[in-house]
């Protein structure tokens, strides 16, 4: 299909073309079948009343669509005296343009007698020749879209702008996330190595699994919930390798289907600091508790994980970019709730999926 065919008619455009249609065509035919009813008791519109509706429609339609795409740039302009300028402009080539269009219409030879004589007789006429009133309930009509179209396209350019706002804080975020946590993990199998134990290659292994998860999974806006949880227990079971001997690790999926999904690596902190923050210097016991469940496509996940004695600020980088990400994807959607006592920490997040 050629180039000049093929085009796409964007949704204001739609908006100013029927617009411009029903108000300077059909508003006026309408007038003329309710003056019929009403007036002369006759229902419908004459072939004279059509002829007129569709000949002044047309010229009004043209004065007022120039006066509508001049309006637009003043709206752009933004200033006061740009705006009174068109308008007293406007008002003052309406004259000169009704004048004009009158004399024209009166030498069209395929419109009726009537409406010719009527055009000459108009033509001169030494008044305006039309009513001021009218003419300014056509002038706020038109004004009034001028406005609207303006607002809306503006209203659209800062969607756009806070939505490109978002992606970059979250690739951001993201970027700051992932050096974070390969800095953790590779600290727990770097101390595991040192101890030559035969878990260092399983460990190698799950974390290989880990960052093929990141690479491939990361930088999209929402993966399978269960995919995130995939990745979740991955993480719980390079710990529970470190931690066999010295705490108790419970990790619980409940009701998780294939349908739901989320933002990627936003459950991983949470999980990450019940680790690092609580249990990474205990030399007894210890424990930590995971339970995720979904019910509706809402998600709860609680993590209960004992407090080292030598834990100074439960936190971190991590913590504070998965509350950022969470204002940013889950506005109004999401509940986090954290509580600690000295002895046990707890989290309870609740997410209302899309």
């Amino acid at each position: 299909m050629p180039d000049s065919l093929n085009f796409k008619i964007s949704r204001y455009a739609k908006i100013e073309i029927s617009f411009f249609l029903l108000y300077f065509y059909v508003v006026g035919l309408l007038s003329s079948f309710e003056y019929n009813l009403w007036e002369k008791g006759q229902f419908g519109i004459s072939k004279e009343d059509l002829e007129f509706g569709l000949v002044y429609g047309t010229f009004n339609l043209i004065a007022f669509f120039i006066f509508y795409r001049c309006l637009q740039k003043c709206l752009v302009i933004d200033k006061i005296w740009a705006f009174v300028v068109l308008i007293l402009s406007f008002m003052l080539m309406f004259f000169f343009f009704k004048k004009a269009s009158y004399l024209l219409i009166s030498k069209l030879d395929f419109l009726s007698v009537q409406i010719r004589t009527n055009a000459l007789k108009w033509y001169h006429l030494k008044r305006l020749g039309f009513t001021v009133s009218y003419m300014m309930t056509q002038f706020f009509g038109v004004a009034y879209l001028a406005y609207f179209i303006h607002s809306a396209r503006q209203n659209e350019q800062i969607k756009t702008l806070r939505e490109e706002q978002l992606a970059s804080e979250l690739t951001y975020l993201k970027a700051q996330l992932q050096p974070h946590f390969f800095f953790n993990t590779l600290n727990n199998i770097y101390s595991f190595a040192l101890r030559k134990a035969d878990q260092t290659a399983p460990l190698v292994s799950k974390l290989a699994e880990m960052m093929r998860y990141i690479l491939y999974h990361a930088d999209k806006q929402m993966v399978p919930l269960k995919d995130e949880i995939d990745f979740i227990r991955n993480y719980v079971e390079v710990e529970t390798i470190r931690y066999r001997k010295q705490i108790s690790i419970g990790f619980e999926m409940q009701g998780v289907d294939h349908s739901g999904e989320i933002s990627p690596l936003l459950l991983l902190p949470f999980v990450e600091n019940a680790f690092k923050h609580g249990i990474q210097e205990e030399e007894g016991s210890g424990f930590v508790n995971i339970v995720i469940h979904t019910l509706d496509q809402e998600l709860t996940m609680e993590v209960k994980n004992s407090i080292s004695k030598t834990e100074s600020k439960a936190g971190g980088i991590g913590l504070m970019n998965v509350r950022k990400r969470l204002e940013i994807l889950y506005p109004g959607r999401h509940t986090l709730n954290i509580y600690s006592n000295g002895t046990i920490h707890e989290v309870s997040l609740t997410l209302k999926m899309k």
